[in-house]
């Protein structure tokens, strides 16, 4: 019973990098998941009447009944104009001065009562018409045009220059106090500024560590976080100018770019630090882009465009470092792969800030307390592998083993002399201290090339090594092509 307990306890304590990373991630997801985003005072349609045809503001006024009732979200874009009704608008006749907001890539004129109070730009039923209106608006309602009770916002509205097909329309439709600013608010985007700030200097952390290593593997983290950064940037844009809405699918193409660079990064630095042998990596790549490009394609609006996109990454990146890393780093990759579940349930919220809030999580402990997990000091081979067993030492000349073979959490290590000794370390763990020359074959096996005499094929597409001691060690198939070069390049 205390063999298995401190089995248990030693497996633990190897996986504790891992898991105090994961463990921050899902701390962060539940921040997510409970902290409200910054509200205002405002208040917002159940339903709105639309009119999918230039209909004429008299016929819209005339007509209660007309037009389908549904959420002013579902809007489409018009083919030409289309007409928004908003009835019994709650507004009171005293209190602040009263104002309608509405954001979304299209250009609108506005009538409360009848009356017109303003105009987003100048819509047109062709393009040449159209004026394209700031995407953010707001308008006074003078309080002589306010009723006790029934009154009615009409909007003429269009969107011709929006460049794509907008998931929503019109982005928001509220009644709020009159404000002087029409810019969306920067306490919308406080989360992401104080977040990003923290990826900034994660990336400076990983740079500045690389640099001091020799290690230029760790530069893909930095590239990662500068592309996250980049999105967040085009983000918080919106706070600072109050574009024509014709520019609102540059900006989201350019937070698009930033996700694609920090997921493409992300996925090279897991290629570079759990490294396959052979052209695997870059096939893996190529095939992770074509998912990604699908997406892309096939989705449209542009948070939806970049939840896919994420996914597909991240997602790509997690297999990847549960498939080739260690253990602490396949515990990790559980806590990356929130990120892709996060973006596909709710990806309106990834890029306001839920991608940066994850990645923070996953990433400061071990930047911080861990940095050997993902930027581990570069150690030389050793001519003498000092093996670890309970109780004693054995010092091993490396050029005498053989081949290794995993045993649990324990390694046995084989020696030319037919002697089999046990390590208390994983088998990821001893393969990462000897030198080149001894490579991984198998989950369970690895050989030292210099002792391989025949690389054979069964029936069936199994492969085996034989080693110069008459042992035959299986190998998988993913492994065959590199083994094949390596093993070439020590016959030239």
């Amino acid at each position: 019973m205390a063999h298995i307990m401190a089995g248990w306890l030693k497996a633990m304590a190897d996986l504790r990098p891992g898991l105090e990373s994961a463990g921050l991630a899902l701390l962060a997801l539940a921040f997510l998941l409970t902290a409200p985003l910054p509200r205002i005072d405002a208040r917002m349609p159940e339903t709105v009447r639309y009119i999918d045809v230039d209909a004429g503001l008299e016929t819209v006024l005339s007509d209660p009944g007309a037009g389908q009732p549904l959420a002013y979200r579902s809007i489409e874009r018009p083919g030409t104009t289309g007409w928004l009704v908003w009835d019994d608008v709650p507004i009171a006749q005293d209190g602040p001065p009263p104002a309608i907001s509405t954001s979304g890539p299209f250009s609108a004129t506005l009538w409360f009562n009848g009356v017109r109070i303003g105009e987003k730009g100048q819509p047109g039923a062709t393009p040449a018409d159209e004026v394209a209106g700031p995407i953010d608006s707001l308008f006074a309602v003078p309080a002589r045009l306010i009723e006790p009770d029934g009154n009615q916002l009409v909007m003429r509205l269009s969107s011709h220059r929006a460049g794509y097909t907008p998931y929503s329309l019109v982005q928001s439709l509220f009644v709020m106090p009159y404000s002087s600013e029409t810019r969306r608010s920067v306490r919308y985007y406080l989360p992401l500024v104080i977040l990003g700030a923290g990826l900034v200097a994660l990336a400076l952390a990983f740079a500045l560590r690389s640099r001091r290593l020799g290690d230029g593997r760790g530069i893909w983290l930095s590239v990662s976080l500068a592309g996250l950064t980049l999105a967040g940037l085009a983000e918080i844009s919106r706070a600072m100018i109050n574009y024509p809405y014709d520019w609102h699918q540059p900006r989201q193409a350019l937070s698009l770019l930033g996700l694609a660079l920090f997921g493409f990064a992300l996925l090279r630095f897991a290629q570079l630090r759990w490294a396959a042998t052979g052209r695997l990596a870059w096939i893996w790549m190529g095939a992770t882009g074509l998912i990604a490009l699908t997406g892309l394609l096939a989705l449209t609006g542009y948070d939806a465009k970049s939840a896919a996109v994420t996914a597909s990454l991240i997602s790509s990146a997690a297999v990847w470092i549960a498939w080739r890393g260690d253990g602490p780093a396949r515990t990790m990759a559980v806590g990356l792969a929130i990120i892709p579940l996060y973006a596909l349930a709710l990806p309106s919220d990834l890029i306001d800030r839920g991608v940066y809030a994850l990645v923070l999580g996953l990433l400061a402990l071990p930047a911080i307390r861990w940095p050997d997990l993902l930027q581990p000091v570069p150690v030389a081979p050793p001519e003498i592998l000092a093996l670890q067993a309970t109780g004693r030492l054995t010092r091993l000349a490396c050029p005498d083993i053989v081949h290794l073979t995993a045993a649990g959490n324990y390694t046995e290590v084989h020696t030319r002399a037919g002697v089999t000794h046990l390590d208390n370390r994983n088998l990821s763990a001893l393969v990462d201290l000897l030198p080149d020359a001894f490579v991984r074959v198998h989950r369970s096996h690895a050989v030292n090339l210099a002792h391989v005499e025949a690389l054979t094929s069964e029936v069936g597409s199994r492969y085996q090594i034989v080693l110069a001691t008459g042992a035959s060690i299986p190998v998988s198939r993913r492994e065959v092509a590199g083994l094949r070069e390596r093993l070439a390049g020590r016959k030239a």
